[in-house]
């Protein structure tokens, strides 16, 4: 009889340490970026198909739902920081550091690129969606 269990398991501890903030392992601009870019795609949707009421009304959907995503997260945040005594890491540190991911380390600058590409490009194939709509109208 063979024994299926992995003898190598991943511990993860229970809970966070006490000194590190939700979120504060990258710096606020890392997370503004990622929220532009969300921004930007909703307001690229508006602007190309709200035009009519069904669109609105999906439009107005995926705008709460698009809301609630961002600030979720904010205030989680602004709640851990009344709470806690950690500080945010800086962005010039992030920058010139390394970054451990699960794929291995990473500087600051490639870990903000591998942050952003995915709404970065969503933002981008919202505006040339609207380019092509607008003008094949």
């Amino acid at each position: 009889m063979t024994d299926r269990s992995n003898p190598v398991m991943p511990t993860h501890p229970a809970h966070p340490k006490p000194d590190e903030l939700p979120g504060g392992e990258l710096p606020r601009a890392v997370y503004r970026s990622v929220v532009a870019a969300f921004v930007w795609m909703i307001v690229a949707a508006w602007i190309t198909f709200g035009t009519g009421r069904e669109a609105d009304f999906a439009l107005a959907a995926a705008s709460v739902l698009i809301l609630i995503f961002l600030m979720l997260p904010f205030i989680i945040f602004v709640t851990a920081t009344h709470h806690m005594k950690a500080k945010q890491e800086g962005l010039d540190h992030f920058l010139h550091s390394e970054v451990e991911t699960a794929t291995g380390s990473l500087s600051g600058r490639q870990a903000w690129v591998e942050i952003d590409i995915i709404p970065g490009a969503l933002a981008l194939a919202a505006t040339l969606i609207g380019l092509v709509y607008a003008f094949t109208r």
